[in-house]
């Protein structure tokens, strides 16, 4: 992933262990929901540190599917792999979609990073370890991560957001998604108005 190195050493990204030891987290399906609900006629998408996990796949009915990663981008007969550091790459074009799930965490660069990541693309669905502790993870360089920290990276609150927790893994600790439109106010839960948080715990 961008600028992280998992815990098994950066080799388990490229072997697929770091994806066979969270394939089965509640977490994938609520990003997967969320694809399915925000881009149900995109055209184009780019997951940021994809860590060669093969979530891309999931979502065939998107054309142009991207990945960009430091050092393992997933890559497939179906999906393009980019091996760069999004600061500096130029990706040519913006995408309807952009994901980034779990990696901010881990850059040190991470108000400049959430900027990049809000300009090459119209729809923004990031998650982040939820107040996980300082020192849990050794590459986590910005934990504990919350709320006024994300809004904080990005100078505005999400359109949205939600944290999961995991209800049958131990140890794997709760993350927060955050949808950010170009449109600051756009409600995504009609319920919930922009100015208000909505509950997170």
């Amino acid at each position: 992933m961008a600028g992280q190195k998992p815990a098994g050493g950066i080799e388990s990204y490229g072997t697929g262990a770091y994806w066979r030891d969270r394939m089965d987290l509640l977490y994938y399906q609520y990003f997967k929901f969320f694809i399915r609900c925000l881009g149900p006629n995109a055209r184009s998408m780019i997951d940021v540190g994809s860590g060669n996990v093969p979530y891309l796949e999931w979502f065939d009915w998107i054309p142009d599917r991207v990945s960009i990663d430091l050092d393992y981008p997933y890559e497939s007969g179906k999906v393009k792999g980019i091996k760069g550091n999004l600061l500096d790459t130029d990706l040519g074009r913006k995408f309807e979609l952009v994901t980034c799930m779990q990696v901010l965490e881990h850059v040190p660069e991470v108000e400049a990073f959430a900027k990049r990541l809000t300009e090459i693309g119209d729809l923004l669905l990031i998650s982040v370890p939820y107040k996980w502790p300082k020192g849990l993870v050794k590459t986590h360089v910005n934990d504990p991560v919350d709320l006024d920290k994300v809004v904080k990276w990005f100078g505005r609150e999400p359109n949205y957001h939600l944290v999961v927790r995991e209800p049958f893994k131990k140890r794997t600790g709760a993350r927060m998604f955050a949808i950010y439109d170009p449109d600051p106010k756009r409600v995504f839960d009609a319920k919930i108005r922009h100015s208000a948080r909505p509950p997170i715990d």
